[in-house]
């Protein structure tokens, strides 16, 4: 029986996790924003199976994150480069980056880290307001209704946990 797609749910979650929330989606735009472009290169980095590798990337292409452009004629041979759409996810993978460090890495620490270009220094996911610059977090945050919610499945309780 197939899973029912949440892009049918009046969320901006649902709609984000049906387009990158595989189980290997994640980790395949990883690699896409660390550099490795070429199939072959992804697979072998991830140890995924090729069918499973090539179905993501397609859904990635299907929802306008990645786009190909050959790199070799004969035989044909594609790269996957992040569109404007793939490179605006960056904020989500920081930020898993981040939680993932502060919960999961152990006394081992990070398995990588993320160092900002223009100033040398290691960096990590911060989520700020876009108005005054101040981070948000869970208790300084209330949640609205938006001119798009409307109740429907996935979404029959929350309206009444919106303020108006």
């Amino acid at each position: 029986m197939p899973k029912a797609a949440f892009s049918d749910i009046v969320c901006s979650i649902a709609r984000t996790v049906d387009a990158i929330g595989e189980r290997w989606t994640p980790l395949i735009l990883r690699d896409l924003f660390v550099g490795l472009t070429r199939f072959e290169d992804i697979r072998r980095d991830l140890g995924i199976a090729s069918n499973v590798l090539a179905a993501r990337l397609d859904a990635l292409q299907t929802h306008g994150i990645v786009e190909t452009r050959a790199y070799q004629s004969n035989p044909v041979r594609h790269e996957y480069l992040l569109t404007e759409q793939g490179r605006d996810l960056y904020p989500v993978l920081t930020m898993l980056i981040t939680w993932g460090d502060k919960w999961l890495a152990g006394a081992a620490g990070p398995p990588a880290v993320v160092v900002h270009r223009d100033c040398g220094r290691p960096t990590a996911g911060v989520v700020v307001c876009q108005a005054c610059g101040t981070p948000l977090t869970a208790d300084n945050v209330r949640w609205l209704h938006g001119p798009g919610g409307q109740r429907g499945p996935g979404t029959m309780l929350i309206g009444e946990h919106l303020e108006p």
